[in-house]
């Protein structure tokens, strides 16, 4: 299963120090961009947490993919719920196709908040978001419903399986195509038996229990 470990802004240089050798092998860790440099060269693949819709150019605190991909870094996260509100859906579609231009892997963040309708908002997101591209070879699709994330609480595996299974007709039915789905939300040690057990689940996205080199270790070690 694919396990990726988004570090947020949690981690200051000396955690850094201490945690960048001690992360399991099959995994994906998305530093914070300053850090990048010191996770690369190890036996675990490297992504960023954003890229820029640009190049290159006079866009202050942004990171390009062809910045990314010379560095070394294989995967993007974009659309993330803690970027979304500052960003739009044409803007996550610009971003996307300039990752995968520069042979970055895309994980594109979808979810719903409580009062949304479920349904209708993962499909705006994915026919906007992925509009114009051919080939999906190169996006995996995290779901995060935006109600679970830093809760503690989770929807139970029969949801998640049916919006998986949603996610995946949408795809089929207007890209003609399959894409690996990970869930994330509030994932962590004490949960991934029961999540793992997911039949159509390829991985989880993983926000700040992935700083404790332990709990993410439990974590791997439950999905071998």
């Amino acid at each position: 299963m694919i396990v990726v470990g988004n570090l947020k802004m949690y981690m200051a240089y000396n955690d850094i120090l201490k945690y960048k050798d001690n992360i399991p092998d099959d995994v994906i860790v998305c530093p914070s961009s300053l850090f990048v440099p010191y996770f690369l060269n190890h036996n675990y693949q490297v992504g960023v947490q954003d890229v820029s819709m640009y190049d290159l150019g006079s866009h202050t605190g942004e990171i390009s993919a062809i910045q990314a991909k010379q560095m070394g870094v294989s995967y993007t996260l974009i659309g993330h719920s803690e970027r979304r509100d500052k960003e739009t859906d044409e803007e996550i579609n610009k971003k996307i196709l300039k990752a995968l231009e520069n042979n970055l892997k895309v994980i594109l963040c979808i979810g719903e908040n409580k009062d949304e309708d479920k349904e209708d908002k993962l499909k705006y997101q994915l026919l906007n978001d992925l509009k114009g591209i051919n080939d999906l070879s190169n996006i995996i699709i995290a779901y995060e419903p935006i109600w679970c994330i830093g809760t503690g609480i989770t929807p139970t595996n029969a949801q998640i399986e049916d919006t998986i299974n949603f996610i995946q007709s949408i795809i089929q039915n207007n890209f003609n195509e399959c894409v690996k789905v990970l869930y994330g939300g509030s994932v962590d040690k004490n949960n991934i038996d029961t999540l793992k057990k997911i039949d159509n689940v390829a991985g989880f996205l993983i926000g700040k229990a992935s700083t404790d080199c332990d709990h993410l270790k439990e974590i791997v070690d439950s999905l071998r």
